[in-house]
């Protein structure tokens, strides 16, 4: 490694190492496509007012799992 000159006293190195395999796995996974049966009134009525049917379902997964994000290997 070479030395880093810094000339100020309001900045500091931080040295990190990062395994960008892993970290693409986490923040970039492939989707997974899923089919799923709802009643058609609550088909309607979610198309009516605009519903992404995909984002509500992560969230819904996500909230009844108690997680953000779980690492899959």
């Amino acid at each position: 490694m070479r030395e880093l000159e810094i000339e100020s006293e309001e900045f500091f190195v931080n040295m990190i190492a990062v395994d960008v395999k892993e970290y693409a796995k986490v923040h970039f996974e492939k989707a997974a496509k899923k089919t799923l049966t709802i009643p058609a009134w609550l088909n309607k009525l979610a198309l009516e007012h605009g519903i992404n049917f995909s984002q509500v379902l992560q969230e819904a997964l996500k909230e009844r799992l108690r997680c953000e994000k779980v690492k899959v290997h």
